[in-house]
């Protein structure tokens, strides 16, 4: 049976919540809803936004533990970060599984952002038309699989609600009508491509670095961004293979020559090389792929027990073809992978010859939404002498790496788990943003993604 929409507009100002309820799956643009008109659309009169404190940094986090397997690309391509160009054709796909056999009423809405992920504090109307939030139509019940699921699909901007303004973004959504809680946040940017920037991958010139650290030099030329002072109007963020907990940001230019800025430094725009990305197969479970040891079939669905994984820390190089911490949901059995790939808990170990001290182990990758999470956290084992972890996770193709954070320390390091190469194949993403007083927000003018190995 499908479940009960329910509409709910909240006026802050006056304390007053008027519900709009239909009955049905959804409400296309243009229909009615049981009052007998369309659900009004956002205006300063009627709408005043709930504002998030101005310390919080968004981050991709699922807080609702039946919520698995955000995924968040373009419609270009699954393995595209979410980064769009501003009134382009591209949209932002947002999909995600709610694990039981009743499907819930889902709704999202959005925030605009800084360029270090706190709220702008910019009101809705600022940066976003059409309806202040609004539901997610499109969602479907699994089938031949061992956990039932509903799976939610959203494409945005779309012809409801379209967002005005480039910069850092956040999606939030929201289980039934309660807004208190978001069920997840996922971030996405959208660009103006008013600067045109460029960048290359070399050795670092420090000799004790060469081989096991990255540097990025940058161009860019300022073109359409009215800035006066580049210095203090613009913001450079460099992030290795979408993670942020290791992100260079607040770097000045080595050098300006009329509207190029110039970054060219010794050290301040160099991260550890890190290495290849592990990967396992889990697109089958009828037989067993290259790095599964065993797949079992017990009373809470099938388990499948990945070979243990080796430190790679002060070992030789060795490339491996990698997507960089991505995951493709896929199922070789079955034709629909999103809705017939089935839920298997998969077992990893690493291997060590004692307790590495002061600090934890996280497994990383977009299978963490790129954070590292509590739920990620290796446990130590010291009977078996082993680091060790089983999550849920969806079939697929899975790319992760082992990070190791110290205690003293907000970001991971390699350097324990996987080792540090100069040789490893990394994707470097440039973001430039533009403070525009005027407007009061971080625009996102300038984007650019270059590899190690195509320079």
């Amino acid at each position: 049976m499908n479940p009960t929409i329910r509409i709910s507009i909240f006026f802050l100002a006056t304390g007053l919540a008027l519900s709009f309820c239909t009955t049905g799956k959804t409400i296309a643009s243009g229909e009615k809803n049981s009052t007998g008109n369309e659900p009004k659309m956002g205006t300063a009169s009627n709408f005043l936004e709930e504002r998030s404190p101005p310390a919080q940094t968004y981050t991709n986090q699922i807080f609702d533990p039946k919520v698995k397997t955000m995924l968040l690309y373009t419609s270009k391509s699954e393995l595209n970060p979410p980064i769009i160009q501003l009134n382009g054709t591209e949209q932002i796909i947002l999909k995600f599984d709610d694990l039981g056999e009743n499907a819930r009423d889902m709704y999202y809405r959005f925030e605009h952002c800084t360029h270090d992920w706190k709220s702008s504090e910019l009101h809705l109307l600022d940066y976003q038309e059409g309806y202040n939030t609004d539901f997610i139509s499109d969602y479907q019940f699994s089938f031949n699989t061992i956990q039932p699921f509903t799976h939610y699909s959203l494409a945005f901007p779309n012809d409801r609600i379209q967002l005005t303004k480039s910069g850092n973004y956040v999606v939030k959504v929201y289980a039934d009508d309660d807004e208190k809680q978001p069920i997840l946040t996922a971030r996405f940017m959208i660009v103006e491509p008013l600067a045109t920037v460029s960048g290359t991958i070399k050795r670092p010139s420090v000799i004790s670095e060469r081989d096991y650290r990255q540097k990025v030099d940058i161009n860019v030329n300022l073109n359409g961004v009215g800035t006066l002072n580049p210095y203090s109007e613009i913001e450079l963020v460099v992030l290795q293979n979408n993670r942020l907990d290791n992100a260079i940001r607040g770097i000045k230019p080595s050098f300006i020559k009329g509207r190029e800025l110039i970054y060219d430094f010794q050290s301040e725009l160099t991260f550890d090389g890190i290495n290849e990305f592990r990967n396992f197969d889990a697109k089958s479970v009828r037989y067993r792929s290259e790095r599964v040891t065993e797949v079992d079939l017990m009373d809470n669905g099938y388990h499948i027990y990945l070979s243990p994984d080796i430190r790679r820390a002060f070992k030789q190089y060795s490339f491996d073809q990698d997507i960089n911490g991505k995951l493709l949901i896929k199922n070789d059995d079955m034709q629909n992978a999103h809705l017939e790939s089935d839920y298997v808990t998969v077992h990893f170990t690493m291997p060590v010859d004692a307790f590495l001290g002061n600090g934890d182990m996280y497994l990383f990758g977009q299978l963490s939404n790129w954070e590292m999470d509590d739920r990620f956290k290796m446990d130590y084992n010291p009977l078996d002498l082993r680091y060790e972890k089983s999550l849920k996770l969806k079939q697929g193709y899975y790319n992760y790496i082992y990070l190791w954070k110290y205690k003293s320390q907000e970001s991971g390091t390699t350097e324990l788990t996987e080792g540090n190469y100069f040789e490893t194949e990394n994707n470097y993403t440039i973001l430039l943003y533009y403070k525009d007083r005027s407007t009061f927000s971080d625009r996102l003018v300038g984007y650019k993604v270059i590899n190690t190995l195509k320079n």
